[in-house]
């Protein structure tokens, strides 16, 4: 035996000698286009799939390399891969630097938002895009959100100077939630009442945006309820990696000035930390919607514009982020972020004065290679907000009462009021939003590489709570608080196939406290071709109504329909009990989509990406629609009629005539569907071209019963709007490093084809324009009489125009540069959303300086 032991110690010394001497050790770094160390890239052997990811410093190192050639690929994500050959010598180290830069060709991107992890863009099973920092670096705009209007697919809606929403794949309103807002992977919504994207409310300032993605189409698998026509993720740099200080001053028309910094440092190995800021200010346009005042003892009914005593908008934000690395590849970082804003906001009933409207956050995480865990906490305070049209309202009836006596009993609530008086009765609760909420969120992901088999597996779970107070002045929350509860749990796996075929499959099951389980699954197959690859995806998404459709009561005319509205139609007897009807409570919306695609390099010089869709809703959720009666009750939540604003009036038999509410539906069934196309031309290193077009169109515009929305036995128009244009194009030209590398120009123009667009009472049609709005809404079968449901002021329909926007600028030295915009360069006439101002030009000029951290200065 002892002999067998010694036989075996020898053969395995001398594999061991055999396999030290056929073998070598690689050591390298990976610096930016800047020669500044990039952490996290991923090295990978292509010869043997071995892979590894750079440290702090941006170093790594494999031992035990077979002697020979050797493939290095090494990509991180935002830039373009780097493959290098390397000859590996026996008994001997090699050593590699490798710079990585960002692109500026399309299709060189590695993204993580489609798959939840990096991939390059043409092998994403996804339509996805890429907002760059080289992008948002070369815009002047005080607002990155503007570069959203170049990318297709997108419907790019701008309400003014500062204020903007996209969405996506039509049926836009108000309130649109449809799209999922994150930034470094915290869901970004509002917390509260209406859950909305922040917007400019975000905390994040554009110096700290490495790039933003954009991902199309239903993603509720991996990113649950709400992610349901897409994903706008903002992804912000990394102290670790960019550090330095930058200060930007940008100045324009409309009394626009901002003012924002960044400053990052690493403390040692193990400490580094940011802190941005914001100050932004202007005048957005002199625009003031209609509102209907008067009538009674208020004197006769009259159209008067918007009470407005200031279109000033400001912003102040910051945040502060601070990281500690445990190990060169796992890391925990605290961020805390808050912004004030006041600006003018278009509503389902007009506008609203958003004034120093707080949104806070607090956010903990730990990131490692195979576990992500996260938790944080969302606040909203609607500081001073108020609707504009009701305070307009009050105002102009108190002051034009007929009923001057105190004695009278009505004077307290209907009396002649003075202009000061007035003015404190129109500001009160109710007109004035009072709230305070809080959302909790938690999440925990792991993830492991199956490397041998080719199977990847992403496992999650996440937890919600949502804590609404609005004091009753928005929800039916003034004597029980709403509280609602979301959790749930995804399982996604990723096959590799021969053929260069990469399958992927997601499931995720959430649990609503008020709309119970909802079950997403998706699945797509990927096929590479050359440089680019064809992708062919299914998927399954719900869109869960915000809380202020589930609980709402705002200016005693659009209530929630979470639990049903109780109501007594028009034409009823109010007596008689038998007459009360509920509306049909809310559903979660439901789409099934299907999504075929290419997107990839035809030549060396072009690129194409296209992707075609069609996708069947159920239960689809409509903008607050018209109701002929009067509230009872929202739910359980009782309504007193004389918080109505169309209580209706009763005749002495007990008729009730011209009631009126509005609140959200399911509709039947809407199919819809559409195409995205997008070609790049790179003519040189310096000049390139894109076109983009988009194309949508749905069986919504049909008279279908099933759209019935309201149940009153009619389709009406506002029940079978596109909301959307169905043609959009837009082609750009840009010029780079011009002039040693030191001036770029891009020109670019954008179509948006006319369309007719409701949005609650807000009404804009081309038939229409300029009339008080209404919508017919069949004939009431109790009288057989023809009704119709008012609207608001029809300003006439949206779209309809062609913009050209130019971009420049020029980099004084290493450390300043300076650049200039101007959009809407002809002043055309540029609505893009119902009841907004037209858009006029707009023009900028931003002074920017960089200053490299002192320990991260190049190498020589």
């Amino acid at each position: 035996m002892k002999n067998l032991y010694l036989i075996i110690l020898c053969i395995i010394t001398c594999h061991a000698t055999c396999l030290a001497q056929s073998t070598g050790r690689i050591t390298g770094k990976v610096n930016d286009a800047e020669g500044l160390p990039m952490a996290g890239a991923n090295v990978l052997i292509l010869e043997t799939g071995a892979g590894t990811a750079t440290d702090s410093a941006g170093e790594f190192s494999f031992k035990n390399v077979r002697a020979g050639q050797i493939t290095l690929k090494v990509s991180f994500v935002g830039y373009a891969d780097v493959v290098e050959n390397l000859k590996i010598k026996a008994n001997s180290v090699s050593e590699i630097t490798i710079k990585l830069s960002v692109s500026p060709v399309a299709g060189d991107e590695v993204v993580i938002t489609s798959s939840r992890r990096p991939e390059k863009i043409t092998r994403a099973p996804a339509s996805i895009s890429v907002i760059s920092a080289h992008d948002v670096e070369q815009s002047a705009s005080i607002n990155p959100a503007e570069l959203a209007s170049k990318v297709q697919g997108v419907e790019f809606v701008r309400t003014g100077v500062n204020n903007i929403s996209i969405n996506a794949r039509g049926f836009n309103n108000a309130f649109n939630t449809k799209i999922l807002q994150m930034t470094d992977g915290r869901n970004s919504m509002l917390a509260g009442a209406n859950g909305l994207p922040p917007g400019m409310m975000n905390t994040v300032i554009k110096e700290d945006i490495e790039r933003l993605e954009i991902v199309l189409g239903p993603n509720s698998a991996l990113y649950g309820p709400n992610a349901h026509n897409g994903i706008f993720n903002t992804i912000t740099k990394d102290p670790r990696k960019y550090q330095g200080t930058t200060v930007a001053l940008t100045a324009g028309n409309r009394q626009v000035f901002s003012g924002r910094f960044r400053h990052a440092d690493k403390i040692n190995g193990h400490w580094a930390y940011k802190v941005t800021g914001e100050y932004t200010t202007g005048k957005d346009f002199n625009f003031k919607d209609s509102v209907y005042a008067g009538g009674g003892v208020y004197g006769p009914a009259v159209v008067i514009p918007e009470r407005i005593s200031s279109y000033q908008f400001k912003y102040i934000k910051g945040e502060a982020h601070l990281f500690y690395n445990f190990t060169p590849r796992s890391y925990a970082a605290v961020t805390y972020g808050k912004s004030n804003s006041t600006y003018l906001n278009v509503t389902n009933l007009t506008r609203n004065y958003q004034q120093d409207w707080i949104f806070t956050f607090l956010q903990g995480r730990f990131v490692s290679p195979h576990l992500f865990v996260q938790l944080y906490q969302t606040w909203a305070d609607a500081g001073k907000t108020f609707g504009v049209a009701s305070y307009t309202r009050d105002f102009w009836n108190r002051t034009h009462s007929t009923i001057t006596d105190p004695a009278n009993p009505a004077f307290a609530a209907t009396g002649y009021l003075a202009p000061d008086q007035a003015e404190a009765y129109a500001m009160r609760v109710g007109n004035v939003f009072k709230e305070k909420s809080k959302r909790l969120n938690s999440e925990i992901q792991y993830n492991y590489d199956f490397e041998n088999a080719g199977l990847f597996l992403i496992a999650s779970a996440t937890y919600q709570k949502d804590k609404p107070d609005t004091y009753g002045s928005i929800l039916v929350d003034k004597i029980q608080k709403v509280d609602i509860t979301q959790y749930g749990a995804a399982l996604q796996i990723e096959k590799t196939l021969p053929a260069d075929i990469k399958f992927t499959a997601a499931a995720r099951i959430d649990h609503h406290s008020l709309f119970g389980e909802m079950f997403s699954p998706k699945f797509g197959m990927v096929k590479g071709i050359g440089a680019g690859a064809v992708r062919l995806t299914w998927g399954r998404a719900f869109a869960a109504p915000i809380i202020l459709f589930q609980r709402a009561s705002v200016f005693g005319l659009i209530f929630g329909n979470g639990n049903g509205v109780k109501y007594i139609p028009n034409g009823a007897n109010v007596n008689d009990p038998a007459a009360i009807t509920t509306t049909s409570p809310l559903n979660p919306e439901q789409i099934n989509t299907w999504e075929l695609g290419y997107k990839g390099k035809v030549t060396r010089k072009i690129y194409v990406d296209v992707n075609a869709y069609y996708g069947k809703s159920k239960n689809f959720l409509s903008p607050a629609i018209s109701v002929g009666g009067r509230t009872l009750s929202v739910g359980n939540f009782s309504i007193e009629t004389n918080t109505l604003l169309y209580p209706g009036t009763v005749t002495n038999s007990g008729i009730l005539n011209g009631a009126a509410f509005s609140t959200y539906f399911n509709y039947g069934e809407v199919s819809s569907y559409g195409m995205d196309a997008g070609l790049n031309y790179y003519a040189t290193s310096k000049i390139s071209m894109a076109l983009k077009y988009s194309w949508f169109g749905s069986d919504i515009t049909s008279e279908n019963i099933k759209n019935d929305a309201n149940k009153d036995g009619y389709v009406a128009v506002d029940e079978r709007s596109l909301n959307a244009p169905k043609n959009r194009v837009m082609g750009s030209i840009s010029l780079q490093d011009l002039f040693h590398s030191k001036v770029f120009c891009t020109i670019s123009a954008r179509w948006v084809q006319q369309f007719d667009m409701y949005s609650g009472s807000q009404i804009g049609t081309k038939a229409g324009e300029g009339k008080r709005g209404s919508v017919y809404g069949g004939k009431n079968p109790i009288n057989d009489q023809p009704r119709y449901y008012a609207k608001n002021f029809d300003w006439g329909p949206v779209g309809g125009f062609t913009t050209v926007e130019i971009s420049a600028g020029y980099k004084v030295s290493e450390l300043m540069s300076l650049n200039g915009s101007v959009s809407n360069l002809f002043d055309t006439k540029q609505v893009e959303f119902v009841a907004s101002p037209s858009i006029g030009r707009l023009y900028s000029l931003e002074l920017k300086v960089n200053v490299p951290a002192r320990n991260n200065k190049k190498s020589d």
